[in-house]
């Protein structure tokens, strides 16, 4: 009597044939840029996600959209063609930066092309300090925040005393990473207490929603 084929065999050539997600992520600067750009290299290895980083290199919020709806209708074109996948899903990310009105329009333009903003209040460090605490207390902007990241950074000895933090540092997602999970937490639990449905809750972050979706893609085995 012959056997039927293994199931482990085609389980394997099942996984073999899952689509790989192929995202994009249009950042704000330097700092987006070198944190996602660390994220991208820990996830795509061995993970069925392919992530194109593109910097606007703007302080618009405004031209972050733009610039990813330039990328987007570049890529179906490209995807006709068939050069490329088509992105599944674009994520704009950036701050308030004290400019209310382009802010505003950025997340009304984002949510007309279907596009997913990841936004922060007053700034992207406020992610960075979510590693370290819990706060509700509003800031006006990043050079009212940054002390208080610096403190924070200091007493968990990621910053030693006489150091001051610096938005270049390519090495941040490494020192912030061991923290990940209690950003995370503090995030959801600022959500939780504090509902952001328009995005314009100071302070504020989605950061970690960006975060979660790309870590919980599926692994090849």
């Amino acid at each position: 009597m012959s056997r039927g084929k293994s199931t482990n065999h085609l389980s394997r050539k099942t996984r073999k044939k899952e689509k790989k997600a192929y995202f994009l992520i249009v950042v704000e600067g330097e700092t987006e840029k070198n944190y996602f750009t660390s994220l991208k290299l820990e996830l795509e290895i061995n993970r069925s996600i392919s992530i194109h980083l593109f910097s606007a290199d703007g302080g618009d919020p405004l031209g972050i959209i733009n610039e990813a709806y330039r990328l987007f209708q570049q890529n179906i074109r490209q995807s006709k063609n068939g050069k490329t996948p088509k992105f599944d899903q674009v994520f704009c990310v950036f701050d308030e930066d004290n400019k209310p009105e382009k802010y505003k329009q950025a997340l009304t333009t984002a949510q007309q092309y279907n596009f997913t903003a990841i936004t922060s209040i007053p700034c992207f460090e406020f992610w960075f300090l979510l590693h370290y605490c819990y706060t509700t207390s509003p800031f006006f902007n990043y050079h009212e925040l940054c002390p208080k990241l610096e403190a924070e950074m200091r007493k968990a000895g990621i910053l030693k005393p006489g150091k001051n933090y610096d938005k270049s540092d390519k090495s941040l997602y490494e020192k912030l990473q061991p923290n990940q999970e209690i950003a995370i937490n503090n995030a959801i639990k600022l959500e939780n207490k504090h509902p952001n449905e328009d995005g314009c809750t100071n302070p504020s972050t989605k950061v970690h929603h960006l975060v979660q979706e790309l870590k919980n893609q599926k692994d090849f085995k």
